[in-house]
């Protein structure tokens, strides 16, 4: 399906550059280029000129570069201007363009959204492209990789093929009921079914791995006030990025900071202390502290060692938390009391040891959670909610009869490989479309 208007937009970022690469796609490239260069371009070669505007005035010395349709990134017509990357020379050429009437200025992901319409690519590749551009660590950029080169495409695929084929074989006992069929039909589909729901439960079985990468993890700093949890957060943040003071209750709202720990993103909120207060405002501050806690792959519970009640405040601060927990005993250059418990970290906020220690026992807690024998194939909520559709339906097909209700058995099937369908963009998908292509920026 080739789209009548050409899109153009820069490709790279705004400002001075040694080069900037405009891109265009749709069936008047070829034509926008001759116009341009007063030169024929031949497909996949790249070619140096001297483009001109429509009076007859230079506007750069280019490289331009010609893909035919439809073997090009978008299945149209492409053309790519290499220019000197100048504000003014980049501003001519957006002006240029703008002014014919065959051209007009690319939405956010218009270029990838052709390439889909134009079965150049499928969703799950699509939102691979969007997370290695989004990629910020060597985890996520290797994640990102693994579904731009279809690994989830091929697994839904696969399983929805081997889906529609099942129902095939359940039409033949429908179709045929009267006749006699080889008694091994219906057998064969149970033992097909339980092969499909083990390779599904398998990949729904990986403990979130895929979203935590791409997400990042969540680790909330939480405890008593004064305890040193604004301190821990500039530590590992190497920079101020929360308020610190002796006054009880200074962080009322939670401070977010983003990491990098040895390639695994992390999301690092301090909370405000607990305790019991009359201030509605902190009382706010609390509630979302323990909101937070709920939602965290890490709780580390930071206590006052100079409080003779840190062990009954550890108690009762880890009631109800399912997260792994760090113990972190503060101020041990103020309490001279030894602690002997093994799963109690000892540190001092003003001794950069005892900060590089925390985050290597953050490190060491988290690695495991990204950790896998495989790259996880999912990596968005989307796609576990579809694949968990799939299953389900699955599941419901074995309880319905093959020879009392086959057409149940047809429809829970047909609801499975539908699942499966949007997952990969090959069945109905308008209502995520939008969502998906407005994450891109502009040019891509």
């Amino acid at each position: 399906m080739i789209m009548s208007k050409i899109i153009f937009a820069i490709a790279t970022p705004p400002g001075q550059s040694a080069i900037a690469l405009f891109r265009c796609s749709g069936s008047g490239c070829h034509g926008l280029a001759e116009r341009l260069s007063g030169k024929k371009l031949v497909h996949r070669m790249a070619q140096p000129c001297v483009i001109f505007d429509e009076s007859g005035q230079m506007l750069d010395e280019v490289m331009l570069l010609y893909l035919k349709a439809p073997a090009s990134p978008t299945g149209e017509d492409m053309l790519e201007i290499h220019c000197h990357g100048s504000v003014a020379v980049t501003q001519a050429i957006a002006d240029y363009l703008a002014r014919q009437e065959e051209c007009e200025i690319a939405k956010p992901g218009e270029f990838t959204q052709r390439a889909f319409v134009n079965q150049k690519m499928d969703l799950t590749e699509i939102e691979g492209l969007a997370d290695l551009i989004d990629a910020q660590t060597d985890d996520q950029r290797r994640q990102a990789i693994h579904q731009l080169k279809g690994a989830l495409r091929q697994k839904a695929t696969s399983w929805r093929h081997d889906i529609i084929s099942l129902a095939a074989r359940l039409e033949s006992l429908i179709d045929f009921s009267d006749e006699e069929l080889p008694d091994n039909v219906a057998a064969e589909i149970d033992q097909k079914r339980e092969a499909l729901l083990k390779e599904i439960e398998t990949a729904l079985g990986d403990d979130r791995r895929g979203e935590r990468i791409r997400n990042g993890l969540i680790i909330t700093l939480m405890g008593p006030v004064n305890a040193g949890k604004s301190t821990a957060l500039n530590a590992l943040a190497r920079r101020e990025a929360a308020i610190i003071s002796d006054e009880a209750g200074t962080t009322r709202d939670i401070v977010e900071v983003r990491l990098n720990l040895e390639g695994m993103a992390v999301s690092l909120l301090d909370t405000a202390g607990i305790r019991e207060t009359t201030g509605q405002i902190e009382r706010i501050g609390i509630k979302k502290a323990e909101e937070a806690v709920q939602q965290s792959d890490l709780v580390i519970l930071m206590l006052d060692g100079t409080d003779p009640e840190w062990r009954s405040e550890a108690a009762r601060l880890k009631q109800g938390i399912a997260a792994p927990i760090i113990t972190i005993l503060n101020k041990k250059d103020i309490y001279q009391d030894k602690m002997a418990e093994e799963d109690i970290l000892c540190l001092s906020l003003h001794d950069e040891a005892d900060i590089a220690a925390l985050e290597a026992k953050i490190i060491e807690t988290i690695r495991p959670l990204n950790l896998s024998s495989q790259t996880p194939i999912i990596t968005r909520a989307r796609h576990r909610q579809l694949l968990q559709k799939a299953q389900k339906a699955l599941f419901r097909s074995q309880d319905n009869s093959f020879s009392h209700a086959p057409e149940l058995v047809g429809e829970d099937l047909r609801i499975a490989a539908d699942a499966l369908g949007q997952m990969t963009g090959q069945i109905d998908v308008e209502d995520i479309l939008d969502d998906i292509f407005s994450s891109f920026c502009i040019g891509k």
